[in-house]
């Protein structure tokens, strides 16, 4: 309950009780007109009462009622007091313009009428009780004794106890101080004369009491100008010796701003009415009373902000004026500013004076009173010569207080800094850092943030929360830029904010937040945290607090980069001994199994996973195959080991290894929820996290290692991942030397093989050419690889001559290159011959042997042909051509070259083939050239062919001489033609020339 509300209810038991009394107590006869006289004398003299601090109010009604109870008996004369006190007790409050209130408009009448009726009852109570008489038959002598003793012990009791409700011991004290003069002076030193009234009233009758009353109205009157002149006097008697022992107080007061402060209430009190009095400082656009009275009723200091409306105290700060004000009523549309407060029962008058330390404005004083011109010109002096002393005083606090809490400040940060620059391990570091600054300078919750350069996020590191706020500070992921965190890291500069509900950059990671504070931690320019302290309430951090977060956030900088330091010194140390350790063991492996059994044993040994597999991408199969296997059980192995991974993850690894020429861990979290990431093995290894590090050599993938963790959440520190890229750095070396050493041993086994094969080629060509009189017969054949796919053959066909007459030849080119032509080249070779033997003719022959070819082949391979009769008695050519370049015939008598075509396709292609013929005639001196592709395809580096030109050109300007130069004509200007370009495809000649006769 409010102390208004005590007051109130005293008030309303103690009339209660009064007037109780009053109706339970008989009617007595009275003369009507004395009653009126009475209580109009006592209305008078109580409408002339006069004031002393801190507002009670004397009067020498008290004679009046007592000469009234003596002349009209107790009880008519405690209705009076009664009737009376509650009339004039409302009608002062409305002549005072004080707060209408319950307890002013009711409870203090009733408690003023009740104590004075209480008075005059309490005496004729004693009076009956000494002697024996009853109450309306008391004789005046006892009524006027008793009444002497009661009526001012009954009224000021009922005073202490209002007091005591209203402002406590203090404010009994400064009441008692102030009222007990009066009290004694004009209250119960007049008393006896009440006698004298109540004689004249029965001796000498009604003129002459009202020619008394007047004279005490008049004295009443002059009691109150004597009264007001005599405080006036002392007041000026007293401002010097109070100035004087308020400037002593002052300079011996303790250099502490609120002891302060209360010495300047008190020595106002001495001075004016403080019942309401304010005495605010500025703090930045905050304004705090220190000193705020209400009434007499101290209240708890409060802060404003007046950065929106400043009101009249701001009017001070800014123009550092004092201002009297008589009626605010009457000046407040000539005020400079409005007050700010909003009030139902606002004062008539005050005095504003401001606190000026040199030429800062600090602070203010004000004075305020429910009565106009409650304050004159000279209070204002009197408070402004207070306020100029006391303003250096408190500006002299102030800066002592600020010196010595900076150097307890500047202690506790040496301290903090000198425990934890002692510790170099971050994990430990960091949670000590928080606890510390919790225990020295009471922030929480703190928080520690630091910055991944990597990937741009902000990770929470360390916390004096607990619980769920706790939780949620773990489970945080924060961006550059994000939340008031993000704000500090990205502008590089502290961020305060006074209330987090009212601004949208903020996150509530712990919900009771209210005001924030986040301060980057940087190392030079770079940033790589941030301390972030906050606070349930809002706008709790100032200049004070910035500094020390801000001289610790240098500190923890300091601290944390030489922890990273040390931490990477021995990360360091530790990731060479490790690769040292992984070099040692996969150098003595000297196979490719004995090297990937290595591999994969030692990730578990170094990065503590339970299971491990290497994978090689496999050409032929156009995935990654696993190859080696740690951890998993036998009946697992079998449906991994070997087989294809079918695996999304190690294509995306395989992408993002094309990508760039760095390599790059690849992480699969929670890896139970994405089984179709690496179907055949997440399953049946129930696998939490896989780490995928990519083998690759000169930016070639050659395979992937894959760490599986049971953890559906591994994050690897920078040592683990550095440990990573540099053990799959040396197993791609590793790897790379051993399948290049096995694809060398194959290369040379294939070389070895393909050797062979052109051996044996080339010995089913023939080794010796036809020699026949009168014709001159050459041939060449350059395979593009070992083996070659043309091939050329001669035989005589049985004619019952001897020598034979005619001889059979053919030229062929098989549709592809290498070993698989070479073998198709030796199939087509035997086919052929085996068909043209019986002498059938060239096209019967031909067909016959694509049937062969056609049964026999399954490889879709096909062979081109030129295959021809020749008479070498007439010089008769009969000939077939299966898909092949048509030879070129060169005629001696007149220097033009002919095509020899038939059409056909080639053999192998259809299982029937239809040929045609043709014959000419090889007159003396003509020369048939018969060639592959491979010669007129020749390009050079223009990427231009040979071309038949090229041969028609060569044949013509060598077709005088012998076939031998004709031929080697030809293939000096084939490789003159080809600049040194690698051979396009194989050439295969055959020159026949008939001899002049």
């Amino acid at each position: 309950m409010s102390r208004e509300h005590l007051l109130t209810w005293y008030g309303f038991i103690v009339g209660g009780v009064a007037w109780g009394w009053l109706l339970l107590l008989p009617t007595v006869p009275t003369v009507p007109a004395l009653v009126v006289l009475f209580a109009v004398l006592a209305f008078a003299v109580d409408l002339l009462a006069f004031r002393t601090p801190p507002a009670d109010v004397h009067s020498l009604a008290p004679l009046v009622l007592v000469s009234a109870s003596l002349a009209l008996g107790p009880i008519p004369a405690a209705w009076i007091a009664a009737v009376e006190g509650f009339v004039s007790g409302v009608t002062i409050l409305l002549q005072t313009n004080r707060p209408r209130t319950l307890f002013s408009l009711l409870g203090r009448p009733l408690l003023r009428s009740g104590l004075r009726a209480l008075g005059l009852l309490v005496g004729a109570w004693l009076a009956t009780i000494s002697s024996g008489q009853p109450l309306t038959a008391l004789p005046m002598s006892h009524v006027f004794g008793w009444t002497l003793l009661s009526f001012p012990f009954v009224t000021q009791l009922g005073r202490i106890g209002r007091e005591l409700l209203q402002g406590g011991y203090s404010g009994l004290a400064t009441w008692w101080r102030s009222a007990w003069p009066a009290i004694l002076g004009a209250e119960m030193a007049p008393l006896p004369l009440a006698w004298l009234g109540a004689a004249i009233a029965h001796d000498l009758g009604m003129l002459h009491l009202i020619l008394a009353g007047g004279a005490l109205v008049a004295s009443a009157a002059i009691l109150r100008r004597s009264s007001l002149n005599l405080q006036r006097q002392r007041r000026s008697m007293r401002e010097l010796a109070r100035l004087n022992e308020v400037s002593r107080a002052i300079i011996r007061s303790e250099l502490d701003v609120d002891a302060l402060c209360e010495l300047i209430y008190r020595e106002a009190s001495r001075i004016v009415d403080t019942s309401s009095f304010h005495l605010g400082l500025f703090n930045g656009h905050y304004y705090t009373l220190v000193v705020r009275v209400q009434d007499r009723v101290r209240l708890p200091r409060l802060t404003v902000d007046l950065s929106e409306n400043s009101g009249l105290i701001g009017w001070i700060r800014e123009t550092g004026r004092a201002i009297l004000v008589e009626d605010f009523t009457r000046e407040m549309d000539r005020l400079p500013a409005r007050p700010r407060y909003q009030s139902e029962r606002p004062p008539r008058s005050g005095i504003y004076v401001p606190l000026i330390a040199g030429e800062t404005v600090i602070g203010s004083i004000s004075v305020q009173s429910y009565e106009p011109s409650a304050f004159d010109a000279n209070d204002l002096r009197l408070i402004s010569l207070i306020a100029d002393q006391a303003a250096v005083a408190i500006a002299r606090a102030r800066a002592f207080h600020e010196a010595r809490q900076r150097a307890n400040q500047l202690q506790a940060i040496r301290e903090v800094s000198q425990q934890i620059t002692a510790i170099l391990n971050l994990d430990r570091l960091l949670p000590s850092i928080v606890q510390l600054i919790r225990e020295r300078f009471g922030y929480h919750p703190v928080h520690i943030f630091t910055l991944s350069p990597d990937d741009e996020r902000i990770y929470f590191r360390a916390s004096t929360a607990d619980g769920a706020d706790l939780e949620r500070l773990r489970a945080l992921s924060l961006r550059i830029g994000q939340g008031l965190v993000g704000e500090a890291v990205q502008r590089g500069e502290p961020v305060l904010v006074g209330d987090v509900l009212n601004d949208h950059r903020a996150i509530r990671d712990t919900l009771q937040t209210r005001s924030e504070l986040a301060v980057p931690l940087r190392v030079g320019t770079t940033v790589i945290g941030v301390l972030d302290v906050q606070s349930d309430e809002p706008d709790d951090f100032d200049e004070d607090d910035l500094f020390v977060i801000r001289t610790l956030a240098d500190q923890i900088a300091i601290a944390i980069e030489s922890a990273n330091a040390y931490t990477a010194q021995q990360e360091e140390a530790w990731t060479l001994n490790a690769l040292l350790q992984i070099a040692e063991n996969i150098g003595r492996a000297t196979t490719l199994s004995d090297l990937l059994a290595t591999v994969v044993r030692l990730p578990p040994l170094l990065m503590g996973c339970p299971r491990c597999y290497v994978a090689l991408w496999d050409r032929e199969q156009g995935d990654f195959v696993v190859r080696a296997v740690y951890g998993l059980p036998a009946t697992a192995r079998t449906g991994v080991l070997n087989q294809p991974t079918r695996s999304p993850f190690f294509w995306r690894l395989r992408e993002r290894t094309a990508e760039t020429d760095q390599p790059r861990l690849e992480l699969l979290w929670q890896a139970q929820d994405n089984a179709d990431q690496w179907p055949t093995l997440i399953t049946v290894a129930r696998s939490g996290t896989l780490v995928g590090l990519p083998i690759s050599a000169r930016n070639t993938l050659l395979g992937v290692l894959v760490l599986d963790y049971n953890d559906p959440f591994v994050s690897l520190s920078t040592r683990q991942q550095n440990l990573c890229t540099g053990a799959a750095a040396q197993i791609a070396g590793a790897l790379e030397s051993l399948l290049l050493a096995a694809e060398a041993a194959e290369a040379a086994r294939l070389e070895q093989e393909l050797r062979v094969a052109r051996e044996i080629q080339q010995s089913l060509l023939p080794t010796r050419l036809p020699n026949v009189a009168g014709w001159q017969i050459e041939a060449a054949w350059q395979s593009a690889r070992l083996v070659g796919g043309d091939f050329y053959d001669f035989w005589s066909l049985p004619t019952g001559t001897e020598p034979p007459r005619e001889l059979g030849f053919v030229i062929a080119d098989v549709s592809d290159k290498g070993i698989p032509a070479a073998m198709f080249m030796t199939m087509a070779r035997s086919l052929v011959r085996a068909a043209a033997l019986d002498g059938s003719a060239p096209a019967r022959a031909m067909e016959r042997a694509n049937r062969w070819l056609y049964r026999d082949s399954e490889s879709g391979m096909f062979v081109t042909l030129f295959y021809a009769r020749l008479d070498l008695i007439t010089g008769q050519l009969c000939y077939t051509c299966a898909g092949h370049n048509p030879p070129l015939l060169y005629r001696a008598a007149t220097g033009e070259i002919e095509e020899l075509r038939t059409p056909g396709i080639a053999l192998g292609v259809l299982p029937e083939a239809t040929l045609a013929e043709a014959e000419a005639q090889l007159a003396p001196g003509d020369v048939l050239v018969c060639y592959t592709d491979g010669a007129t395809e020749t390009i050079n580096e223009l990427l231009v062919p040979f071309d038949v030109d090229g041969l028609r050109a060569v044949i013509k300007a060598y077709a005088i001489g012998p076939a031998a130069t004709i031929m080697q004509a030809i293939l000096a200007a084939v490789a003159r033609h080809s600049h040194g370009q690698p051979p396009f495809d194989d050439i295969t000649l055959i020159v026949i020339k008939r001899a002049s006769t």
